[in-house]
């Protein structure tokens, strides 16, 4: 496709016309002794060894450990808890409450660690176990640890749970991580087993707000664990590889789960064929196995399914008969068709692929739009000309809704589906579109694009610095610049909202952004230099234009 001017200046892609195809991978062949799949054999959790008991002894904040015992007193502290010094040691809380200050201020993306109820570092064979953690930065913290454990803690309202960070075959069980910013975070860590643990009621959205985070972790077996009402994300894989999911509850989470690494975790046990269970499952079970007839499907680009989802709450528990297996992976189909709107010399078109000249999607005398945005049904665009704002059906050429602003910038569409923002050098203008009521927010920057969150609170502004982090709730504040490789020129979100994809200004380059990171984790090397970007509903295809027209990109191997 070739544009009618010079270079496109919005690129967006319609999705209600323009599904690509669906394809679920399937279940991987039978795996090598120490793969994940081979480690997830067996499906029930091993049998608890017999507990060893440890004389008691009052705590102290701060105090420094070096021998086993059990605690004998809850602990109110002002810093941290308590600290680890040495291997092989089992700190039995006893029942007890170590209570801290207070969650802190926001860090992330770095780890809140001005106050520590248990803090461990570089160590081996260290156990902590029964009893509670509460109001501190982090509840616990391990990092470069080995063969450690945390059983039957609860932790509540810090800001993280559980952090563990670039540790290995580290064991969590039988806790309850609630009502924190941040629940079980894995960073950097392998071979972990996180089994029979409650991770729920996560409440702080703008970031966190997520029962169990991995990144960048590998070979970790997660199972028997219940993940339930977190505000934002029940489970979230961003770079998580080889990582084996089943026999876990599902429920209330938005969404339940995101997994961005294609063909490499596995979201069922490969011996039983049984996997997860769904709260939002609709599928049917008609052969009565306790298994749905169709897979649960994975949201985000990896395009991953559980093909085996159970259809009730702790279906592994009562399953009387072996798993009638009805999963096939998906034929592949031919693509549906695709529309591209842009924005061209002040015009908005809109063109097929296949299609030998673009047709005007405004009326042929608006020739002065300066911004274009889709909204989240993937079917209204919004264009910004002369300080109205008007919403339009691609699909029937309907203009819905023109609304006046106020302020002058650059427009994106929010997504709770009826309002838009515009974010200007002077402030930002939240318009409802159903209402026509208006908020009006401080920020001093020059944006050049717009990514709402889809924590909903924040927007990501593309500026010359980088990315700010436009947090409306908080009045206007932008606490944190994500740095790229140069200046942005064009900025598009996932739909799973996990990843930004940002052109840079003069570069034949596409930065990928984490937006739980708040770091460029990967990078698309192109042959044009993008003045535009929009990326498909299934997050596997990146359309980027230039001043040759569009290209689809796809994700996984960087094809064109």
């Amino acid at each position: 496709m070739r544009p009618l001017v010079a270079r496109f200046g919005v690129l967006a892609l319609v999705a209600a016309v323009a599904c690509q195809a669906a394809q679920s991978p399937g279940p991987q062949p039978s795996p090598s002794n120490g793969s994940p799949a081979a480690a997830a054999s067996p499906s029930t959790s091993p049998a608890p060894s017999p507990t060893r008991s440890y004389p008691a002894r009052e705590g102290t904040c701060a105090m420094r450990v070096s021998e086993s015992f059990t605690l004998a007193n809850d602990m109110s502290c002002a810093g941290d808890g308590m600290v680890v010094i040495t291997d092989n040691v089992t700190i039995d809380l006893g029942g007890h409450t170590l209570t801290g200050p207070g969650m802190g201020p926001q860090t992330w993306p770095l780890p809140q660690l001005d106050s520590v109820g248990v803090r461990v570092g570089g160590h081996t064979g260290v156990t902590i176990r029964n009893g509670k953690t509460q109001a501190f930065s982090t509840g616990i913290y391990f990092i470069d640890m080995e063969s450690s454990s945390i059983e039957s803690v609860t932790t509540l309202r810090n800001r993280f749970g559980f952090y563990i960070h670039a540790s290995k075959k580290i064991t969590v069980k039988d806790s309850d991580v609630e009502f924190n910013i941040y629940g079980l975070h894995l960073q950097n860590s392998d071979d972990c087993t996180l089994v029979n643990n409650l991770l729920a009621r996560q409440t702080y959205n703008s970031p966190g707000g997520y029962g169990l985070y991995l990144y960048a972790s590998s070979r970790n077996r997660v199972t028997d664990n219940t993940i339930d009402s977190n505000i934002n994300w029940g489970i979230w894989f961003s770079d998580a590889k080889e990582n084996v999911i089943f026999h876990n509850n599902v429920v209330g989470n938005n969404p339940p789960v995101s997994d961005n690494t294609e063909g490499s975790n596995v979201w069922y046990d490969k011996q039983t064929k049984e996997g997860n269970w769904w709260a939002d499952y609709k599928g049917k079970d008609a052969d009565n196995d306790s298994i749905g007839d169709t897979p649960y499907p994975i949201l985000g680009p990896g395009g991953m399914v559980d093909p085996y989802p159970f259809v009730a709450k702790d279906g592994w528990k009562t399953k009387r008969r072996a798993t009638i297996d009805h999963y096939e992976p998906a034929a592949a189909r031919p693509p549906r068709g695709v529309t591209i709107v842009a924005l061209v010399g002040g015009a908005v078109k809109a063109m097929r692929p296949d299609a030998t000249e673009a047709g005007d999607l405004l009326a042929r005398d608006s020739k002065n739009v300066r911004q274009i945005a889709m909204g989240t049904d993937d079917r209204t665009v919004y264009s910004y000309l002369d300080r109205l704002v008007v919403a339009q059906d691609v699909v029937t050429g309907e203009a819905k809704t023109k609304q006046n602003v106020t302020v002058d910038g650059v427009v994106a569409a929010n997504r709770d589906g009826h309002s838009v923002m515009v974010v200007g050098k002077t402030g930002v203008e939240q318009v409802d579109l159903a209402t026509g009521q208006s908020e009006y927010f401080a920020y001093h920057g020059s944006p050049e694009s717009l990514a709402p969150s889809y924590k909903h609170n924040h927007v990501f502004v593309a500026t010359e610095r980088g990315i700010d982090l436009l947090y409306l709730n908080l009045g206007g504040r932008t606490p944190y610049t994500i740095p790229l490789d140069g200046a942005p020129t064009a900025m598009v979100m996932s739909g799973s909202g996990t990843r930004i994809y940002t052109a840079i200004a003069g570069q034949r380059l596409v930065d990928i952004v984490d937006t739980e990171q708040y770091a460029v984790v990967d990078r698309i090397a192109t042959d044009v230099i993008p003045t535009s970007l929009a990326i498909s509903p299934r997050e596997d295809i990146l359309y980027v234009g230039s001043t040759n027209g569009v290209q689809a990109v796809t994700i996984r191997d960087r094809a064109l």
